[in-house]
């Protein structure tokens, strides 16, 4: 696969090469990357640009690897359901870990995110020396730094996610090879990752070549391109932002919570995005051209707050689909297969809806027709779920998807904002921020009436559906529907039964370390310091 950027060329093949040479050196607790100092590396400009590139192709690749952002965030014990069943799907989705498929195997293994890790502490540790070159000013670097910072904080928190405990790494490797390292206890590790953005927050600009509103006022193009070029490509000020929100979430630090979600919803000038209109909603929402295309762009907003984009301009996609949702989900008539890989089932579906007219439901009663906003062949054998459909035209037969690996966005930062509000004991404020996001979407409020989107004048009154469970359930019931296959759904069902405690099953996921997955026995195997998840080791 390659990623191309605007003249520049970074291949990912040579990070893959590495990683495969990583796997046969026994000496190694942890991978490394592509990223690792050569004699030749840190003397220009140009280096510290293909370096940066480089952290973010290999993160991107860290998720992307056997779709695992959606293996990791949507399949486990969710509302997708795989076609065949005694695959490695099916039991992820049924929570068998520790079945002996190959993809699972390789899902249990972290190798490749301390790749992407190594990377960013090698940049850290070597971007000054390229200030050798006069064009790499003092503020570029400044910037580049504090983003690497800012990824390697993103990537321990996506691991403590998956497996908890988890090395604690901040120097790079040298000669190839790092220490052998014991878990770092994962409070640790998000204390260390909170410290990192609160520290490197004001070191970022609030976009990436145009009007910066940031204390930096770092103005003007970057690596000789615009804002409308990069848009979410790099991660700024608000993506540093929205990134503390979801660690302090997953904290449990709500009333920090609240104060990050609130400096993010009263700037969405500065931050360059915002919430999509009904109007917005069937063209943003679903579609080759939604807010999940390429770089997040439409107008002069990125929707995508923060996310790992692919260019497909830049032929950055190809037809194998790893790390895009559409490879699982889309079958005929938008790609040349007769059934996806999973689905969500009718009866499901029906469970995520509460009024017909909202603007998600398989039928459209504005238009008396049965739309593909979310879904397709409603009726069929198997439901399509067509959010994803980002294929290049004309590539049916051998799709080219183009699809970002989503990770935030402004209802996920409302919808934060809600939550928080409910923990702290404001219920107005809750009410308010859940149906901010619903109001747009044509569905009846929370407690309160909002205003039709189809019917001037009218107003949806709550109803009984609109109101089941109480305001904790819809704010999460709400998250189900509108973050579905942005790879959230585990992680909103973790934070939720751990405020809930309302499922004995889930209870005891969350009491017995459940929640995490196993580790690849290979490194146990060379780490006697790795030690196994308590839970898979019955």
């Amino acid at each position: 696969m390659v990623i191309k950027y605007p003249k520049q060329t970074i291949l990912l093949l040579s990070g893959m090469i590495l990683l495969a040479a990583f796997g046969c050196n026994k000496k190694l607790d942890t991978a490394v990357s592509s990223a690792e100092s050569a004699t030749k590396m840190w003397q220009s400009y140009d280096d510290a640009r293909n370096g940066l590139v480089a952290l973010y192709g290999l993160s991107r690749a860290a998720l992307a690897e056997n779709n695992g952002h959606w293996m990791y965030g949507d399949l486990r014990k969710g509302d997708f359901v795989a076609t065949s069943s005694g695959n490695y799907l099916d039991a992820i989705i049924k929570n068998e870990l520790n079945k002996g498929y190959t993809q699972i195997k390789q899902l249990t293994n972290w190798r490749r995110f301390y790749a992407a890790i190594d990377a960013c502490n090698t940049f850290i540790e070597n971007a000054e020396r390229c200030k050798v070159d006069l064009r790499y000013s003092d503020m570029n670097c400044k910037v580049d730094i504090a983003q690497a910072h800012m990824l390697r904080s993103f990537l321990y928190f996506y691991i403590v996610r998956i497996w908890g405990d988890v090395p604690l790494i901040t120097a790079a490797s040298k000669n190839g090879e790092t220490v052998q390292v014991a878990r770092t206890p994962q409070d640790q590790v998000m204390d260390f990752c909170i410290r990192e953005l609160k520290q490197y927050k004001d070191s970022l600009p609030t976009e990436y070549g145009g009007d910066d509103k940031s204390k930096l006022n770092y103005d003007g193009s970057y690596y000789g391109q615009t804002w409308s070029n990069w848009g979410n490509a790099f991660w700024g000020y608000y993506q540093c932002l929205g990134l503390l929100a979801h660690m302090y979430a997953w904290t449990g630090d709500y009333r920090s919570v609240l104060t990050i979600t609130t400096e993010i919803n009263s700037n969405a000038a500065a931050a360059r995005s915002g919430l999509i209109s009904y109007n917005n909603s069937r063209g943003y929402l679903a579609g080759r051209n939604s807010l999940f295309y390429s770089n997040g762009i439409k107008g002069n907003l990125c929707y995508q707050m923060i996310a790992f984009p692919y260019n497909m301009n830049n032929r950055e996609s190809g037809p194998s689909g790893v790390g895009h949702i559409e490879s699982l989900t889309l079958a005929s008539p938008y790609v040349v297969r007769s059934k996806p890989d999973i689905y969500v089932p009718r009866d499901t579906i029906a469970r995520w809806f509460h009024y017909v007219g909202d603007v998600r439901h398989p039928f459209q009663s504005e238009f008396g027709n049965y739309e593909d906003i979310y879904f397709a062949n409603y009726y069929g054998n198997i439901p399509i779920f067509a959010k994803f459909k980002n294929i290049a035209t004309g590539s049916s037969n051998f799709p080219i998807y183009g699809s970002a690996i989503p990770i935030y966005r402004w209802e996920d930062n409302l919808l934060l904002m809600a939550e928080a509000n409910y923990v702290l004991g404001d219920m107005r404020s809750a009410f308010d921020r859940l149906n901010d996001v619903r109001e747009p979407r044509n569905s009846p409020g929370f407690f309160y009436a909002r205003p039709s989107q189809t019917r001037a004048g009218f107003n949806l009154q709550p109803t009984e559906a609109s109101m089941e469970g109480g305001i904790l359930y819809n704010i999460f019931r709400e998250r189900r529907v509108e973050l579905a296959g942005e790879g959230s759904w585990w992680y909103d069902q973790v934070r939720y039964n751990r405020l809930a405690r309302n499922n004995p099953e889930f209870n005891k996921l969350l009491d017995e370390g459940g929640i995490y997955w196993p580790i690849d026995q290979e490194i146990i195997s060379k780490n006697p310091l790795i030690e196994q998840n308590s839970y898979w080791k019955r």
